[in-house]
């Protein structure tokens, strides 16, 4: 498949940023700061290869992947925001803060991914 060569780099991103501890320095929980990469990267990635199978070309996919990063941090860190002033009482809140970090782990990956696609020229953009 010839959209596999920016997945491998995307994914290898990913897993250090899991490693480095990037998600919980950004203002994750520390109990799931990688758990919400190992959800949302795989998901991010199968989203960017279905773009790029779709026939969708690098400039809209990287500004689609941006718009999904930018408003899955924004809720994440909303939810963040008003979890920590219910004194961690709000049920929605909470769930807010960890969908909202898989789904910027989902956006940031197929982000990646299209990026790298760049510079793989000739080939089909991932």
């Amino acid at each position: 498949m010839k959209h596999i060569p920016a997945l491998i780099p995307a994914a290898l991103l990913m897993a250090l940023a899991a490693q480095t501890g990037v998600p919980q320095w950004l203002g994750a929980h520390p109990w799931w700061s990688t758990q919400v990469i190992v959800i949302g990267a795989p998901a991010g990635l199968l989203l960017a290869a279905l773009a790029a199978l779709a026939g969708l070309a690098a400039g809209p996919r990287i500004a689609l992947f941006s718009l999904i990063a930018a408003g899955a941090f924004a809720t994440a860190s909303w939810g963040k925001a008003e979890f920590a002033a219910s004194y961690a009482e709000s049920v929605l809140a909470g769930r807010l803060w960890f969908l909202g970090w898989i789904g910027t782990a989902a956006g940031v990956a197929a982000l990646l991914a299209a990026l790298v696609s760049l510079a793989y020229p000739g080939r089909a953009r991932a």
